[in-house]
């Protein structure tokens, strides 16, 4: 019997194996988690970071901008008073009062989301690695099934009462080991779950559906004051399109903004897109922690090691001659 225990160790690892692989669905959360990577990696990128960073302070530059300066500068070639100014906006150019308005908020709802990006880059780097770089994190839950289903066979040879069914044991237990270790598992998922634990309290329905709002905001405010504004003032000015844009270059903020709006509102909705393409994924994978599951995955390879070389000691105590006789 004693024989038979390394065994049954090495089969109850594999059942391990198992109920951890079903009990996690990890079939379904390799497939999201692969979908979510995708669509993420490109807004993930070093330029792509860099960029966004770039149009969130455009547009806090604007709104500073417009409130200390250029809105004055209107007020006063109007003859108006700030009160009849933002009457006179909220009456004629609703949308871009509306944004003035809102263009704080949107700066500071954009600033968190992507200075939480640029600081999770490193993460996220490390967890698009899962399992490899060239492998898909779809094939991790065919991995863990590989070695479940492994376990038990070897367990069923070593209760055949093969000779060498220790040697398959050791054997099966250091191919695992090394292969968590070598594809970094542990601190690949670590990222992972460190990645998970950033997103849950921001990546909800309300964001994307409040990001999709500012951007329509943004984009109505950018286009009323291309379109209807600024030929408005131009005639009750008296300017011509050369002198209105005279009077806009004093405004350099505004006037950058206005000009690479269409590209920025661009990349900003491609964000959104990716947000709100992937929030069912996210809930999918959102409650699953990676590390420990590579923990199992690695400790069970151990073990099975252990089992190995148990059942080797134990064949070799069962073989040895009966001591003789005094």
């Amino acid at each position: 019997m004693n024989k038979r225990l390394p065994a049954f160790g090495v089969l109850a690892i594999g059942v391990v194996m198992l109920i951890v692989l079903f009990a996690n669905n990890l079939f379904t959360v390799g497939t999201a988690f692969e979908e979510l990577t995708d669509d993420f990696r490109p807004i993930m990128t070093d330029e792509a970071i860099a960029t966004a960073e770039a149009d969130v302070a455009g547009l806090a530059a604007v709104s500073e901008e417009f409130n200390t300066q250029l809105g004055p500068a209107i007020a006063e070639a109007l003859q108006m008073t700030p009160d009849e100014l933002n009457a006179f906006m909220g009456t004629n150019f609703p949308a871009v009062a509306a944004g003035v308005a809102a263009l704080p908020g949107i700066v500071e709802q954009f600033t968190g989301v992507v200075g939480l990006l640029g600081q999770q880059q490193s993460n996220f780097e490390q967890a698009d690695s899962i399992p490899t770089s060239n492998l898909p994190a779809s094939s991790v839950p065919w991995i863990i099934l590989l070695i479940g289903v492994g376990a038990i066979v070897v367990a069923i040879l070593m209760l055949g009462k093969i000779g060498y069914g220790w040697m398959l044991a050791v054997g099966f237990g250091v191919i695992v080991v090394a292969l968590t270790l070598l594809l970094q598992f542990l601190p690949k998922s670590s990222a992972a779950d460190d990645l998970n634990a950033a997103l849950k309290p921001v990546y909800t329905e309300e964001l994307v559906a409040g990001s999709a709002q500012a951007l329509g905001v943004v984009g109505a405010m950018g286009q009323q004051v291309q379109e209807e504004m600024l030929p408005a003032l131009a005639q009750q000015l008296q300017m011509s399109p050369e002198e209105m844009q005279g009077f806009l270059s004093q405004f350099p903020a505004t006037s950058a903004a206005l000009e690479g709006l269409g590209d920025a509102m661009g990349r900003f909705q491609s964000m959104v897109t990716a947000f709100d393409a992937q929030l069912d994924n996210y809930d999918t994978i959102k409650n699953t922690e990676l590390y420990p599951i590579s923990l199992t995955i690695l400790i069970g390879g151990l073990l099975i090691i252990v089992c190995g070389v148990w059942a080797f000691l134990a064949g070799r105590k069962d073989d040895a001659p009966p001591a003789a006789a005094v």
